[in-house]
């Protein structure tokens, strides 16, 4: 039978007995050539075990080698097997022993490279005269992806938002106790639906907080009550006012729940910065420790006062007035469940409730000097020039409030975003951009660039690429800017609306502001959506602003115009240009009115991945 087989291996009859023979002979004879095959001599005596006869078919004469491989066939099966067992055996165990030795020595390298890129906490590895902090590695490839400077509304809010969504997250706060803060206090409409949006809800329960469901004007002995426009939403979406320093804490406790949130005590002295790129932050620690942290992305969220801004930003820091706040005790405001301003002479007085018991009074002073407390010159200010202004049904609390001396005060600053894109940091809150309180509008603002944030970063499955994120996260500069941008001219506009004015343009804006939103209907529904972050669009605003002044021209015109009046007339619509204008180019009119022509609008986060 022909086969295309080589004459030195002849085919064998496909039986079974043919079979085992075959195995036997490949697995137990090595070839003559091999250092495995022994001599015979040195294989031990075994009993003589009689081979199986295996019928083969007629060969051609092999090679010698060829015949001695046949012929070492023929030996007991032990001596051949004993030796090849041997030397298999020695093999086996030298490979062992070599991948022993080789999972050893990575494991070896491998702990003393976790051991310089994170320290244990107890004794933190010298870096450029400073400790690291735990976990965070040099090249920012430790266990922290974000940190985040500062742990107020929007550091807290930020850093449980991005735990949520899986990212390592640093908090660093100067200090953890309890704020006790004057400001901050009243939550518009539409910053309770980012809340709930973000899933912080919760936080505004068991503090005693408050509903708003609208504002109340007082002017003259006359009063306007002016409801939020909420018929289209759930009944638990309302405004909410409360202890600033009481939400705070509900906040810290959230974000410190999740397992990788880390909120740490400490004081953040600089950035971190190598070629241009931030990497992180040096602090002091509460023992007064100096430590470095690293992560691919800082957010800084330090508040008004920041030291870190001038780095990121050119801060222009206005302080048009400053706030005296008092706390009313057991009194009951003239329209429940309502924040009350009233335009007094030479600025609005500002009411709201912050608990079942307590209404904060905050009076505004212009400039940036108040009267002395010591002196008691604050309190006779606040006796003779205020108190005669505010409403009848608060004047008894009021005065009781002056004379238990608990009297603080806090100036307004106004500062509109100017950011320097920087790579692996970024601005957010009070740092980052500000506007008068009167409207209440600073943590709308804040929780809706969370949102924004949060959105933009969610896709991403790691943030190493500094200066692609960087470009990528220029476009949170412009999708911010319909929230923040109505809500910080609205602010502007309204204050210098409300004060009262040498100007008799001024005044007759005030007194025209004052009786548009009387009218009701959309005159009133549609600025206060604006205030409360409902309808946060700047077309609007402007409509509604200008419509004001018209408003005002055409009550100078009757019952008959005359050129004085036609003159305060023209004057009034100048001022209102000269109120409005500026604020809109310091907060960036493409950005602000034509968003979608910003290139920035539409990048996307697929290039990042």
């Amino acid at each position: 039978m022909k086969t295309g087989r080589s004459p030195s291996s002849p085919p064998l009859p496909i039986k079974r007995k043919n079979l085992e023979a075959s195995v036997l002979r490949r697995l137990l004879v090595p070839p003559l050539s091999s250092p495995l095959a022994l001599p015979l001599s040195s294989c031990p005596v075994l009993p003589r075990v009689t081979p199986t006869r295996i019928a083969r078919a007629p060969q051609p004469q092999g090679s010698p080698p060829q015949a001695e491989r046949l012929q070492a066939l023929r030996r007991p099966p032990h001596c051949g097997g004993m030796a090849e067992v041997a030397a298999t055996g020695q093999l086996i165990g030298f490979a062992v022993a070599t991948l022993l030795a080789a999972i050893f020595l990575a494991a070896l390298l491998g702990r003393r490279r976790r051991r310089r890129r994170a320290p244990s906490p107890g004794k933190p590895a010298p870096v450029d005269g400073c400790g690291v902090a735990d976990g965070d590695g040099c090249d920012g490839d430790g266990r922290t992806d974000v940190i985040i400077v500062g742990a107020g509304v929007a550091g807290s809010a930020l850093a449980y938002t991005l735990g949520k969504d899986g990212r390592r997250v640093h908090v660093i706060e100067r200090d953890l106790t309890e704020p006790d803060r004057i400001v901050g206090e009243l939550l518009q409409p539409g910053g309770y639906l980012k809340l709930i949006e973000l899933g912080l809800e919760d936080c505004v329960e068991e503090i005693d907080a408050q509903r708003v469901l609208g504002y109340a004007l007082f002017k003259d002995g006359k009063n306007t009550k002016l409801s939020y426009p909420l018929e289209k939403f759930h009944s638990d979406v309302a405004g909410r006012s409360f202890h600033n320093g009481r939400f705070i804490q509900r906040m810290r406790q959230k974000a410190a729940s999740l397992p990788n949130v880390q909120l740490e005590q400490g004081t953040v002295t600089s950035l971190l910065e190598e070629d241009g790129t931030v990497k992180g932050v040096q602090y002091k620690t509460k023992s007064g420790e100096e430590l470095k942290a690293y992560a691919p992305l800082t957010i800084v969220c330090d508040g008004c006062f920041s030291n870190l801004r001038r780095a990121l930003c050119s801060p222009k820091v206005d302080v048009p007035s400053c706030f005296v706040g008092l706390v009313l005790e057991n009194c009951q405001l003239p329209h429940a469940n309502h924040g009350h301003v009233v335009l007094a002479n030479p600025s609005p007085i500002l009411f709201y409730p912050i608990s079942s018991t307590e209404v904060r009074c905050l009076v505004d002073v212009p400039g940036q000097k108040v009267p002395s407390i010591a002196s008691g010159e604050m309190a006779k200010y606040l006796k003779t020039v205020v108190a005669p202004q505010i409403p009848p049904e608060l004047y008894d609390s009021f005065i009781a409030a002056i004379d238990k001396g608990s009297i603080r005060t806090m100036p307004n600053r106004s500062m509109p975003a100017a950011p320097h894109p920087t790579p692996g940091a970024l601005l957010m809150g009070d740092a980052f951009n500000m506007r008068h309180p009167l409207t209440g509008g600073g943590m709308t603002v804040a929780l809706s660039d969370i949102v924004v944030l949060r959105n933009l970063l969610k896709p991403l499955r790691n943030l190493h690429d500094a200066s692609a994120l960087c470009k990528y996260l220029e476009s949170f500069y412009t999708l911010r800017k319909p929230v923040a941008s109505t809500i910080n001219t609205l602010a502007g506009a309204l204050y210098k609306v409300f004060s009262a004015s040498p100007d008799q343009a001024r005044n007759e804006m005030r007194q025209a502001c004052f009786d548009y939103l009387s009218l009701g209907g959309v005159f009133s529904n549609g600025p206060i959506a604006l205030l409360s972050g409902l309808n946060p669009r700047p077309l609007s605003l402007v409509a509604h602003f200008f419509a004001v002044a018209i408003y005002g021209v055409g009550r100078l015109m009757l019952p008959l115009p005359s050129p004085k009046r036609m003159w305060i007339g023209a004057r009034l619509i100048s001022s209102a240009c000269g109120i409005i204008f500026p604020i809109i180019k310091a907060e960036g009119v493409r950005q602000m009115f034509f968003p979608a022509t910003v290139p920035a609008y539409y990048r996307a986060p697929r290039p990042m991945e």
